[in-house]
């Protein structure tokens, strides 16, 4: 950014968080602390708070216009973004009958595409295992989300390769989590996120409504209200000092070898009421049943 300014390019960015909450907690935030002296003494700041969270809002009069002709050749040519595609969110027992029938009307009568094998990095790989026309994928759940024996955990890596090599993605067979799946929760926040960045529609067979899917994680014993503000110790040996079943923050969980970032219960809160409100967005408040 020095270099930026000292050239006399014009910076403009958004955040979630006000400047001194940036990297807050993080590993060495004593290097990161001149940035945020930066923010204060070379940029206008304003914060933008909003009671409506206007991901949730339905669009006014039903359905978005479409756009102009002009507006579509814009947006084929990355020069805007073009309005996101609408997913679905299914949910009780007859969520994945209605997903099956939603992938069905997508496969067609037609031959499916063959498999893919999306390279992750550091010689992993990402087997997509059922494919649809127009760049479609299936996946339960578990094969994204839960830890699988003899299988490396899924992570960012994984879900951002994704996301890079289709624009839909109907995901199947997903629960009510709860504390005892935090690692399931953290796995489902970071898939979100891919996909919504990428733009990506997304239709998702869950076993609650999307306000109550979690809600065990953030009401009554959840994130905001076990041991909120505390963090893990973790000692040299890279062993966090909590039990996992308690423990609401980040270290190196000897459960499935995952290692995950330090951070708070209250920003895990966050991040979970951050994935509601993206995939009320990418599901469509009218789109649950």
């Amino acid at each position: 950014f020095d270099l930026l300014l000292a050239r006399g390019v014009t910076v403009l960015f958004t955040s979630n968080r006000p400047a001194e909450a940036l990297y807050e907690r993080g590993l060495n935030r004593k290097y990161f602390l001149p940035f945020v002296a930066l923010i204060h003494t070379r940029f206008s700041n304003l914060a933008l708070a909003a009671a409506a969270d206007y991901r949730t809002l339905r669009p006014p009069n039903g359905a978005p216009a479409p756009l102009s002709a002009e507006a579509c050749g814009a947006a084929e040519e990355g020069r805007v973004f073009a309005p996101r595609a609408r997913g679905g969110f299914y949910h009780g027992a007859s969520a994945g009958v209605s997903l099956r029938r939603a992938w069905g009307e997508r496969l067609g009568s037609g031959a499916a595409p063959p498999p893919l094998q999306l390279e992750v990095g550091f010689g992993r790989q990402l087997r997509v295992a059922r494919t649809a026309p127009g760049e479609a994928a299936w996946f339960e759940f578990a094969e994204l989300c839960e830890a699988r024996p003899g299988e490396p955990a899924r992570g960012a890596p994984d879900f951002l390769a994704l996301a890079s090599a289709v624009r839909t993605v109907y995901l199947n067979g997903v629960p009510r989590l709860d504390v005892r799946q935090r690692n399931e929760a953290r796995r489902l926040v970071l898939l979100v996120d891919a996909l919504y960045e990428a733009r990506c529609a997304l239709h998702v067979a869950a076993e609650a409504p999307l306000a109550e899917l979690l809600s065990p994680l953030l009401d009554g014993g959840g994130a905001d209200t076990m041991m909120a503000g505390a963090e893990v110790a973790v000692d040299d040996a890279g062993a966090a000092s909590l039990p996992f079943s308690v423990a609401p923050v980040g270290g190196r969980y000897s459960v499935d070898g995952e290692l995950a970032s330090f951070f708070t219960a209250k920003d895990e809160a966050f991040m979970l009421r951050r994935t509601l409100s993206r995939l009320t967005e990418m599901c469509g408040p009218q789109a649950e049943y």
